[in-house]
Parts: structure tokens; C-alpha cells; sequence
């Protein structure tokens, strides 16, 4: 039986998001990890992987997530997830929504690989 993965997301979203602690992503992520982005394939160290992360959350001063669907199979999560950045509702001033597909290979604990793609502007539909 293998570890759940939708748990592991969770904590992942929580405790390095939310909880605002680029750090914390050592417990989440190999050290190298594989970013397959359209065009290219980046190989980030966990410190390159802790900097995107630390710049992103600077970018977010508030943040919320939500997943519209979760996927599991194998080694394998798929998130198409929401994030709200900012204080007020989803159609508030000063709040914006983006969402996006990852995909993520968990191998011993650790993502190994992601799959994505840029977000979007809005929520999925």
C-alpha cells in the first residue's frame, strides 16, 4: 500500500504554503527535482525549488487554495487547483484568482518530478 498521496498534498499545500515557510519544503521535495515545463525540461535543486517558492509567496501576501479535482494513481497526484491571492472574496478588488493543472511524481516521500504548465487567470469554470 502506498503512501496517500492526498494527504501528502495537503500537508505539502499547508505546511509549506500556507504556513509560509519555503523551507519547510525540504520534508516535500528531491533534492534534485525534475520540472517538466511546455518546451523544456529543468532540473531545480531543492534551493532553486526553496527560491521559487520564497518568491512566490512574497509575490502573495495572502493566499488560499482549492482543488477542483485531485487525481491519484500510482506514484502519481494531479492537482487542478485554485489559488486565491488576496484578502477578500474571489471577485473582490485587490483579489485575484488563478488555477492550474500539476502533476506530481512522489517517489520514497519525496516529489521527483512536476508536471505543469503557467496558470491562468480565474478560476476553473
Amino acid at each position: 500500500m502506498g503512501m496517500d498521496l492526498n494527504d501528502f498534498l495537503q500537508r505539502y499545500t499547508e505546511e509549506v504554503y500556507l504556513a509560509r515557510d519555503p523551507e519547510a519544503a525540504a520534508r516535500f521535495i528531491a533534492d534534485p527535482c525534475l520540472r517538466h515545463e511546455p518546451g523544456e525540461l529543468v532540473v531545480m535543486s531543492l534551493a532553486d525549488n526553496i527560491a521559487r517558492i520564497r518568491g512566490f509567496l512574497e509575490s502573495a501576501p495572502e493566499l488560499a487554495f482549492s482543488n477542483a479535482v485531485v487525481v491519484e494513481q500510482g506514484e502519481f497526484l494531479v492537482s487542478c487547483y485554485n489559488i486565491r491571492i488576496g484578502a477578500g472574496d474571489d471577485d473582490s478588488e485587490g483579489t485575484t484568482v488563478i488555477s492550474g493543472v500539476e502533476v506530481f511524481r512522489v517517489v520514497d516521500g519525496k516529489i521527483t518530478e512536476t508536471w505543469n504548465s503557467p496558470a491562468q487567470a480565474g478560476a476553473w469554470g
